[in-house]
């Protein structure tokens, strides 16, 4: 049986890998923007909470996790404008989709029943963050992720512990740690 398919040279298919190489690096790169955005958001919240709790006499200091909306909205963008772009989709890549879906879908449950659990979801968001930021550093062979996942899991150990105030006050060094520098260190990652 005849095909219209060409054989490749060496110099063909040596360069047709380094381009399929590259592209999953990028792809690996990329996702140090979700654990950035998403860092700065907590802090963004978590301090923006507790200075309306603290210093003013505000009836809602939980607006200000509003400010996740903006996240969500990035988030969406950048994930289309990604998903437009990229021309080659690993299983890696489908699995570490599905790892943040299940915890979106996770989050999502929490938030619309706390009130069920008087609103104490903190610890609760940092161990399923704990899960996704330490599967997603397993699927990337990425050791920084699978240390911010277990400081995330140690931060939720902690904060069960703590008064609501002390929880939006530890909340930013957890992030930091658990998701700013791991996103930092990914988006400068070579390969």
């Amino acid at each position: 049986m005849k095909t219209n398919k060409k054989d490749l040279t060496a110099e063909e298919s040596l360069r047709i890998i380094n381009e399929i190489i590259e592209t999953v690096k990028g792809n690996v790169r990329d996702k140090s923007y979700y654990f950035l955005l998403w860092g700065w958001i907590v802090i963004l919240g978590s301090i923006g909470h507790y200075l309306l709790l603290t210093f003013t006499e505000f009836s809602r200091p939980e607006i200000a996790w509003l400010v996740t909306i903006i996240g969500l909205i990035l988030s969406f963008i950048r994930g289309f404008q990604q998903g437009k772009a990229t021309k080659v989709i690993t299983h890696i890549d489908k699995v570490y989709i599905w790892v943040w879906m299940v915890f979106l879908l996770s989050y999502s449950i929490i938030i619309i029943f706390m009130s069920k659990i008087n609103y104490a979801v903190t610890p609760l968001v940092f161990l399923l963050a704990g899960n996704a930021t330490f599967l997603s550093g397993t699927i990337l062979k990425f050791r920084p992720l699978i240390w911010g996942g277990i400081i995330m899991w140690i931060g939720a150990i902690l904060i069960f512990f703590l008064s609501y105030e002390h929880q939006l006050i530890i909340s930013p060094a957890i992030i930091v740690f658990g998701y700013l520098i791991p996103g930092y260190l990914l988006r400068t990652k070579k390969e």
